[in-house]
């Protein structure tokens, strides 16, 4: 019998901070867009885009959330997986998608994956077919889905998705809403994940995103409070380390103002985000 999860989430209104009760594990279909849908839970989450031709989609996850997909892609059409997209390379997105591929399915990847599937592979990978190397786009069945490479940032091989048309972005793990995401991932580089939310955030083609963890739909003020949350956690470091503070001493008075106190996961993870930039900015990676 599974325990049920929930913790509490602070959402930002336009009235402020409101708390939230979230199950971290039942699974939901939800529509973004025409035919534009997000499918998972909060620990998990992908997209799918349904065409006159064939389905679109991204992130197996895992073998079992895979196969929940594909139920819940038949109750909306009874059209096939044409084309399966990676954002990039961890296992937590990318693995389980040979269901997909048994239907015919063409798997694509940023060609810089490949090096890290091929230096770790795993069994329940799908290696891609195709990769892309910039810019790219997917049409099928009279839709566009745009990917889109922004350089290093969350490892180097992410892609950016969004159905040309819609106002709806798909980030995979540069922005998981209302949450500090996990403290000490050595693969991400810290300034060019900040530059990669500035040039999102600049652009005036999207209002909401859906990202690989979280709620189905979150404004792009989470993606603000996300990239101002990275900056503040850069220059309390940097403020530290001028002050002669070595890393045990940084643990010991790393305080972010109070609405970053309040995003999911600050207490569990600022000890470890603050030893990441603490390494970013003393030993360069």
């Amino acid at each position: 019998m599974r325990v049920l999860l929930t913790f509490i989430l602070m959402t930002l209104t336009t009235s402020g901070a409101q708390a939230q009760s979230i199950d971290l594990f039942t699974k939901d279909t939800t529509e973004l867009a025409p035919g534009v849908y997000t499918f998972g839970a909060f620990s998990a989450r992908s997209l799918f885009v349904v065409t006159d031709d064939g389905v679109i989609t991204t992130d197996p996850v895992s073998t079992k959330n895979a196969a929940d997909m594909r139920a819940a892609i038949a109750e909306v059409t009874d059209q096939p997986v044409k084309y399966v997209i990676y954002s990039h390379q961890h296992w937590d997105h990318v693995l389980g998608g040979q269901i997909f591929k048994n239907e015919g399915a063409t798997f694509i990847s940023h060609d810089k994956c490949i090096p890290h599937f091929l230096r770790h592979p795993n069994d329940e990978l799908v290696m891609p077919d195709k990769t892309v190397a910039s810019d790219s786009e997917i049409t099928l069945g009279g839709k566009t889905l745009k990917l889109m490479y922004f350089g290093p940032n969350h490892g180097d091989c992410m892609l950016v998705m969004q159905v040309e048309g819609t106002d709806v972005l798909y980030i995979n793990d540069l922005v998981t809403p209302y949450s500090v995401g996990l403290g000490f991932m050595p693969d991400y580089d810290p300034g060019e994940w900040v530059r990669t939310l500035n040039e999102l955030e600049a652009m005036d083609t999207w209002n909401t995103f859906t990202g690989g963890h979280g709620v189905p739909e979150a404004p792009k003020a989470a993606m603000n409070q996300r990239r101002r949350y990275m900056e503040a956690l850069m220059q309390a470091v940097l403020d530290g380390i001028a002050d002669g503070k070595r890393l045990e001493g940084l643990y010991d008075t790393i305080e972010l103002p109070k609405e970053f106190q309040e995003m999911r996961g600050y207490d569990t993870h600022i000890r470890r985000s603050a030893e990441r930039i603490y390494h970013y900015y003393t030993m360069g990676w």
